[in-house]
């Protein structure tokens, strides 16, 4: 009996152990189900998950519009991730984004390479929503913008005028569209109407009178004579709480507009699931729930129709024509002009000025040209001065060197070799600038010219611009030397490596002929060529060299 009570123990210990692993397989299974389903589904049950990075003033839109979408067994689940500015860029990659939806189309340029789809692909590049930016400012500076025309070049001249009292205050423009289209806008005005030289020195005057916002929503005047660059959709959150003293200008030769654009990653696009959700999701912007949520956003949508906001009606509607997205190298401008680490470069800076008199001989500093027409400082003493900025304006760890042409043989000498930028070899380059000289005219530009082109190119550096700078008073006619220019193309062509780009850029001091026949000869190198006829604009030349090179 004990043994058969025992065996009958073990047979029912042996079931109940086959049921619990049964039972513990029938769970395992379920679970593993599930986690399947789950991984197949996304987190939320739905089919498809769509990664959206987009800037901070645009989530709630894309959450209003994602929120359509979560309905029904093709359900789509949007992941929305807020970032602005450049630090974007970094999220495009890190959570492989499938659509970015940044404050304005000019941020393309910082997305990492081939990873947006081209323009037309699956609506890339079409404006979701808009915002156009205000001067924000009291009564009495309002009226003298005003008086000057209520116009972004108005302002931008005031703020480059000594002792005018008008200050500037923008958002930071590597941290958001607000800063970035605010004061594209003032270098923009002056670009479209003076050039792109000029540009660049009005920006580095004005970045004197302002004050950059890091941390507030919007760059709010605080004191008499600042003008705030605000945007649209910020002023709308704050007008019933905003002084009733303040004067809004819109801006009358253009309109400073914020374009937040539909930019779809090209992994997306090439992928029929996610295309087909990234077409849904488009359409949901416009749905009532979407367009709703882009109005209580305080953004225009496609309409361009303001949102209705209690004390709106102060804002005087824009009427001027927008300014165009910003080019890249546009922005690139306004980024150097803000941080130093952007004006990085490897620079060599060859120097050609003679005498009026003929001939060869030895370097003099007693028979400099004549200032142009209208200046006052000879032109060796601006080359000088503008030297000294130029360097002043690069960071440690950029580099510079500087070469002088001279008569003889080899043409030029180095008065000093490129190389690291710090405290010691900027007060170095210094002492060597004061040795430049006026030479009599001699052919040894071009020669110059190649040999600063190949050791720049030999001591290329990856994570800084590469350029030769050459200013010259063409006081020899090499450029009107068609044989000795279509040798210059020719030597510079059979250097060129596309693994290491270089670009020239060459300043003809007061001669426009001269820099008219060079800059049609030099296209086929891509070489930068234009005159000076002031010395702000050579001023103009060496500051705007810094923010990574002169470009048309």
């Amino acid at each position: 009996m004990g043994k058969h009570q025992s065996g009958t123990r073990l047979i029912g210990s042996l079931l109940r152990g086959l049921v619990l692993l049964l039972a513990v397989g029938l769970v395992g299974g379920a679970g593993w189900y599930v986690l399947r389903n789950n991984a197949a589904t996304g987190a939320e049950g739905c089919p498809t998950t769509l990664h959206v990075v987009t800037a901070s003033s645009f989530a709630t839109v894309v959450s209003a519009a994602g929120r359509t979408l979560r309905a029904g067994d093709d359900c789509i689940l949007v992941d929305t991730i807020s970032t602005d500015g450049r630090p974007a860029a970094g999220q495009l990659s890190q959570t492989r984004a499938d659509l970015w939806i940044p404050d304005d189309a000019a941020w393309d340029m910082i997305a990492p390479p081939q990873f947006l789809a081209k323009k037309d692909t699956l609506n890339a590049y079409a404006t979701l929503a808009s915002s156009p930016i205000y001067m924000v400012t009291d009564p009495a500076t309002g009226d003298r913008i005003n008086a000057a025309g209520g116009s972004w070049l108005a302002l931008s001249g005031l703020l480059n005028t000594k002792g005018s009292g008008v200050k500037m205050v923008v958002r930071n423009p590597a941290m958001s569209g607000d800063g970035m289209v605010a004061a594209g806008a003032v270098g923009e005005a002056v670009w479209l109407e003076k050039g792109m030289d000029a540009s660049s020195l009005v920006l580095t005057n004005v970045l004197g009178v302002t004050r950059t916002v890091n941390r507030d929503l919007a760059a709010t005047p605080e004191a008499a004579g600042e003008v705030g660059l605000i945007p649209e959709y910020a002023l709308l959150a704050t007008l019933r709480l905003a002084k009733t003293d303040r004067r809004y200008i819109v801006g009358s030769d253009h309109t400073a507009l914020l374009r937040y654009t539909w930019l779809p990653s090209a992994a997306a696009a090439g992928d029929p699931k996610k295309a087909a959700a990234l077409r849904r999701l488009f359409a949901a912007f416009t749905s009532a729930e979407g367009s709703r949520a882009i109005a209580e956003a305080g953004l225009r949508g496609p309409d361009n129709l303001r949102p209705i906001f209690d004390g709106a009606n102060v804002l005087p509607e824009p009427t001027a024509k927008p300014f165009d997205v910003l080019q890249p190298h546009h922005v690139q401008h306004i980024f150097a002009t803000w941080d130093p680490e952007d004006r990085r470069s490897n620079l060599l800076i060859i120097v050609d000025l003679a005498t009026n008199g003929g001939g060869s001989g030895a370097p003099t500093t007693g028979a400099s040209p004549s200032p142009p027409p209208g200046n006052k400082i000879p032109p060796i003493e601006v080359l000088r001065d503008g030297c000294v900025v130029l360097s002043g304006l690069m960071p440690v760890g950029s580099r510079l060197g500087l070469w002088e042409v001279t008569p003889g043989t080899p043409g030029y000498r180095k008065l000093m070799p490129t190389d690291r930028l710090d405290d010691t070899s900027r007060a170095a380059f210094g002492k060597q600038v004061g040795k430049l000289a006026a030479h009599k005219s001699g052919p040894g530009l071009f020669d110059a010219i190649v040999a600063g082109y190949q050791s720049v190119r030999d001591d290329y550096h990856d994570d800084m611009f590469n350029q030769v700078l050459v200013l010259t008073d063409d006081q020899n006619k090499d450029s009107a030397n068609t044989q000795a220019v279509n040798d210059l193309v020719q030597k510079l062509t059979d250097l060129q490596d596309p693994s290491k780009p270089v670009k020239v850029s060459i300043v003809v001091l007061g001669k426009k002929d001269s820099a008219d026949r060079l800059k049609e000869a030099l296209k086929p190198v891509d070489a930068y060529v234009d005159n000076a006829l002031q010395t702000s604009d050579v001023q103009a030349a060496f500051i705007h060299v810094v923010a990574g090179g002169l470009h048309e």
